[in-house]
């Protein structure tokens, strides 16, 4: 298998690597060795990561997540190259990493399962995000990165077992996803503007109807819903991060009315806004 394997970021809490498919026709890879605990986000493309006698179907919407010390070989389903981040734990620090875990205990205690793929959440997409474009700038604020991939992590194994996601067809992977992954990116990265169903249609060509149906299927929640979610996330970041007023957050993620933001934050959350400052 070609690939680039970039080292985007490196550090005593974690390691960053940005992988990039180079092949030009379908293959599989040779054996090769898991050396660290690592957990994958599919940015883009489907390849079937096989360990043993499983074959994982990866694609776009998930997270790959692997233990340490067992051989894999990846294959190509289409052939659309895939591209990935992935997030690397050193040893010394896996096991603090598993006492945080107590959902994901399933996993590590049970030596017959060495990977398992876990549907990604509008949140934890969102948290990747900003992690991938804050590595892209010429310098990294340290704390900034460790501090979002250590809440990205613990987020995408606290689901305890994973998700049911639906299983996708070779039209839905190779001709639909790729719409999806760029109405995705573009949520994230225009959360605070008024978007309009007929907006995101627009980025697939697609009739409204269509792509509403369409997102749904493929994510599991509407258009609006992601939207949300990614708001709320980060409205959560600032609320935890920073000592702006709580009305001054709601309004600076897209929200119209302080009173919206509090119900929804109140009907996700489980508690008000101003709670995560008490």
């Amino acid at each position: 298998m070609q690939a680039d394997v970039i080292q985007l970021y490196k550090s005593s809490l974690c390691t960053v690597h940005d992988f990039l498919c180079r092949c030009t026709e379908c293959t599989v890879s040779k054996t090769e060795w898991q050396e660290t605990f690592s957990i994958a986000y599919v940015r883009k493309g489907n390849f079937e990561f096989k360990v043993f006698r499983n074959d994982l179907d990866a694609h776009h919407g998930l997270f790959l997540v692997c233990k340490p010390g067992y051989e894999h070989r990846v294959g190509h389903v289409h052939d659309l190259p895939d591209e990935c981040t992935i997030f690397s734990l050193p040893a010394e620090n896996l096991e603090s990493f598993k006492g945080q875990t107590n959902e994901f205990s399933w996993f590590f205690n049970n030596p017959d399962i060495q990977s398992v793929l876990i549907k990604a959440t509008p949140q934890t997409e969102y948290l990747h995000h900003i992690i991938f474009c804050e590595l892209a700038k010429s310098r990294h604020d340290a704390l900034l990165i460790e501090q979002l991939v250590t809440n990205l992590l613990l987020m995408v194994v606290s689901t305890g077992d994973p998700q049911v996601h639906p299983v996708l067809s070779y039209k839905q992977k190779k001709f639909y996803l790729p719409i999806i992954e760029s109405v995705k990116y573009y949520i994230n990265d225009h959360f605070t503007d008024d978007i309009s169903l007929t907006e995101l249609a627009g980025i697939g060509h697609l009739s409204p109807f269509h792509f509403s149906r369409l997102f749904k299927q493929l994510t599991g929640v509407t258009p609006y819903t992601y939207l949300l979610r990614v708001r709320l996330t980060q409205a959560t970041l600032q609320i935890r991060n920073t000592h702006l007023p709580i009305t001054d957050i709601a309004f600076s993620c897209g929200f119209n009315s302080l009173e919206h933001f509090s119900a929804s934050y109140k009907n996700i959350y489980g508690k008000a806004p101003s709670q995560l400052r008490v």
